[in-house]
């Protein structure tokens, strides 16, 4: 291998503005949306990954360790996204489907998989969530002589912990969304105790309800107690954004392995991501930086942040008024508004008044008022949000601009 076939690998391997093909240089088609999010050689870290190839997080998980994680950050970083892919894959290739008969199917068809089931059970927990919902209870329904009779209907759990038993050789994914928006303490109930796990397997044991014993037994897996196996993985995801009712305490997460998701200004995909303000786009990695700044500053938080996935792709300025903007003001900024006097970190101001204007600040209403013809109030933000990030921090280099 010559010099030139070694700068070209390292080239394609780890840039992506600059691709090489047959010993000819191209730049990627969204360059120019690339390098208007590009850090300052001052940022070293930022400047770093910039320049890194995109990591597949689904590479770094070995499945056939145990998990018993929860992904925690803010809103928008992607923490449901990291247990998708490595659950499921990017695409959907690590499903693994089974029969009525409990024999696995390979690659199946979409019709086929109507009548299957696969390894992953999913979840979302909220505030009226309890145990029955979670484990299973006695429902009314019809027998096969077609009258009524109660009988034990199993809920996501009892689902994942008897196809973990009944595939021992597979990994079984037992997936909690939101997991702080529900009372985790009446969900688990005795549960908990399953949590401590050494190697996988839980480190004590607990007697099932009778219902639930009954209704292991008809599966034909042990019944007399429950004990987690190890190839039963439970992900679950938490929104520390979210005013949660129900807490949960140490004890509870102490059983848990904690991972922090956090916002990746540069290197994820979210780097070309756009949004529209009258006929102009401008990079959403430069305007979250901004205005995560001042969130921090006006909650003395860093919780409230949007995450780089908060919007999913390039938005309109319709969208990114109802989704972002209705953001800011209802879970940011309400608080500190009253109109008979704006508390100073409040920053849905704009920089310029016009003749006659008294006020620089402007409520969420006033966006689809007279106020905002021709886009002036969002314009008026975005410059504003500027000279207050760049009054933080007087060396940056970031500028919002329209992309040209």
């Amino acid at each position: 291998m010559g010099n030139v076939d070694i700068v070209a690998n390292a080239l394609n391997q780890y840039s992506k503005v600059i691709k090489v093909t047959n010993e000819s240089v191209s730049l990627s088609v969204d360059y120019q949306q690339i390098m208007e999010s590009k850090p300052t050689i001052k940022d070293k870290k930022g400047f770093f990954f910039f320049f890194d190839a995109e990591t597949d997080e689904t590479t770094v998980i070995d499945n056939s360790k145990v998990a018993q994680t929860i992904y925690y950050g803010c809103p928008g970083t992607g923490k449901s996204f990291v247990v998708k892919s490595i659950a499921e894959g990017k695409k959907g290739e690590k499903i693994i489907w089974y029969d009525k008969s409990h024999s696995k199917v390979e690659n199946p068809t979409d019709e086929q998989k109507k009548d299957l089931y696969n390894n992953i059970f999913r979840t979302t927990f909220h505030p009226d969530y309890d145990y029955a919902t979670f484990v299973g209870c006695y429902k009314p329904g019809k027998n096969d002589a077609g009258e009524l009779d109660y009988r034990f209907v199993p809920q996501v759990f009892t689902n994942a912990y008897v196809a973990a038993l009944r595939h021992p050789e597979d990994p079984i994914f037992l997936i909690i969304e939101e997991i702080n928006r529900g009372n985790c303490a009446q969900i688990f109930g005795d549960l908990f105790q399953l949590l401590d796990r050494t190697n996988g397997e839980s480190d004590y044991e607990i007697k099932p309800d009778t219902e639930l014993a009954k209704f292991l037994a008809t599966e034909g897996v042990p019944s007399e107690s429950l004990k987690l196996p190890a190839n039963l993985h439970i992900y679950a995801t938490m929104n520390t954004s979210d005013q949660s009712l129900f807490p949960m305490d140490s004890a509870f997460k102490r059983r848990w392995e904690m991972e922090y998701k956090p916002i990746q200004y540069y290197g994820s995909e979210a780097d070309i991501f756009t949004f529209e303000i009258g006929d102009k786009k401008y990079s959403w990695i430069a305007f979250l930086q901004m205005v995560n700044d001042l969130i921090v500053n006006a909650t003395d938080s860093e919780d409230k942040q949007m995450g780089e996935f908060f919007i999913k792709g390039p938005v309109t300025e319709k969208e990114f008024v109802n989704k972002v903007m209705f953001y800011l003001w209802n879970d940011v900024c309400k608080d500190l508004y009253n109109p008979r006097r704006v508390s100073a970190p409040y920053f849905m101001r704009i920089k310029t008044l016009t003749e006659g204007e008294k006020n620089d600040y402007f409520t969420f209403a006033e966006l689809f008022s007279d106020r905002n013809k021709g886009s002036r109030l969002l314009l008026g933000f975005l410059e504003y949000i500027e000279s207050k990030f760049k009054e933080n921090n007087p060396s940056t280099e970031l500028k919002l601009e329209p992309i040209q």
